[in-house]
């Protein structure tokens, strides 16, 4: 079965394995707990503590770290990066066998933190610096990438096989992006 959560993929072994294993014996507050801690290393980049003053459950076990990790990415971050509705990842965590409570609790940390969820996702894709091509010749291209100079020479006919597939690339990167649905705002 394919889940919105997971991009339309399924669920993998392992992670169902931790849900129904793991996150299912966790009393209610301390899953929640997990949860807002888990989105705040996400978001902020460190643990927050103090979330756990107030509860003798015991959260600071070191066998945590592996449930907040697994929370943050595979139960925040991933569903975010999907732009999955908050309904639709509390009933397909549930289904996986996630107690309702739990779930619920999940949705909740998950609504109140989506926004910035799904900018923290965007601001992570991986951009290449732009280039500015500085010079050309048939065998020899200089360009820029911020403040640094590349100088690449290569033979007459490699460097029309690099113009060649830049080309093709191009052409099916134009494609794909024309089958795009459109999406308005």
């Amino acid at each position: 079965m394919k889940y919105h959560f997971l991009g339309d993929m399924e669920c993998p072994s392992w992670l169902l394995e931790e849900i129904c294993t793991n996150f299912s014996n966790l009393t209610v507050l301390k899953f929640k707990q997990l949860c807002n801690r888990a989105s705040h290393l996400i978001l902020y980049g460190h643990d927050d503590e103090t979330v756990l003053s107030d509860t003798s459950e015991g959260i600071n076990a070191v066998n945590n770290h592996s449930n907040l990790v697994l929370i943050g990415n595979w139960l925040l971050l991933k569903p975010a990066g999907y732009d999955c509705p908050s309904e639709d990842l509390e009933k397909e965590v549930v289904q996986l066998g996630l107690p309702p409570e739990h779930g619920n609790q999940l949705r909740k940390v998950y609504e109140v933190n989506k926004a910035e969820l799904m900018e923290k996702v965007k601001n992570s894709v991986h951009k290449e610096p732009h280039a500015t091509v500085l010079d050309s010749s048939p065998t020899s291209l200089t360009f820029q990438t911020d403040s640094q100079v590349y100088d690449v020479s290569m033979s007459g006919s490699m460097m029309n096989q690099l113009k060649n597939d830049i080309e093709n690339s191009l052409t099916k990167v134009k494609d794909f992006a024309g089958r795009l649905p459109s999406i308005s705002n």
